[in-house]
């Protein structure tokens, strides 16, 4: 009968994959640019440019753009253009509270069960103090991530931390730009994390509570002195 040929669907199937493929890298690659500064805020950004660049068609960067305007990411004006959006510490704050009390909740149970640290946990620390030696900002960020990543799946709250993750990704610029303010930031995180794991294995709660009211920084302790430092990154 009519149709594509088995061969021709094959090869069809495989095209119709890279193209997914290439729309899920090209939202990657501009969501990474922005989350790590390389697109800081108010930077202009050019479809044109960026299609070229990344050797796709203007339609996969559209779509991408769309889909980070509704992450908060970029700020699309018609006629005017599409701009990185500033950092809304008002959203960040909101993003902060939502996972300090849940993985406080999470936390609190594994506390209560003695928990000792998983294979996943540890190899996250060692990242961390390798990206520590190396001065590498974004991939200490990202194994944060990771970190309190596996503290909710070992919690057994995976799923909670996927719903969650989208809107936290709303922290990465106000804690790249913390990092750059204080170095110190770096070491200070990484003995949080370990202490928060000797809590869990001891069952100490009280100690985990004080921590994680520290850690989590709902408050955003820097963010003035950070908004004096770039007046220009944060919305007014």
């Amino acid at each position: 009968p009519g149709g594509i040929p088995f061969e021709g669907k094959q090869q069809y199937m495989a095209l119709n994959h890279r193209k997914k493929t290439s729309k899920q890298e090209v939202l990657r690659i501009l969501r990474d640019r922005i989350l790590y500064l390389e697109l800081k805020p108010g930077a202009s950004i050019s479809d044109m440019e960026l299609a070229e660049e990344l050797e796709v068609s203007r339609t996969p960067i559209r779509e991408a753009l769309l889909l980070l305007s509704q992450e908060h990411l970029v700020n699309i004006y018609p006629q005017s253009g599409t701009f990185v959006a500033p950092i809304d510490l008002g959203l960040v704050r909101e993003v902060i509270y939502i996972r300090h009390v849940l993985e406080c909740e999470v936390l609190s149970h594994l506390a209560e069960q003695h928990q000792s640290p998983s294979r996943e946990l540890l190899h996250s620390l060692n990242l961390q103090e390798l990206a520590i030696r190396e001065d590498d900002q974004k991939a200490y960020v990202m194994n944060d991530h990771q970190f309190h990543q596996e503290l909710f799946a070992l919690g057994g709250h995976a799923r909670t931390w996927e719903l969650i993750q989208g809107p936290y990704r709303q922290t990465t610029r106000f804690r790249i730009l913390d990092f750059q303010h204080s170095k110190d930031v770096f070491t200070t995180s990484l003995n949080e994390h370990r202490a928060i794991l000797a809590c869990l294995e001891t069952g100490n709660k009280a100690e985990l509570t004080r921590l994680l009211n520290i850690h989590h920084d709902c408050d955003l302790r820097t963010a003035e002195d950070l908004k004096q430092k770039y007046p220009n990154y944060f919305l007014k």
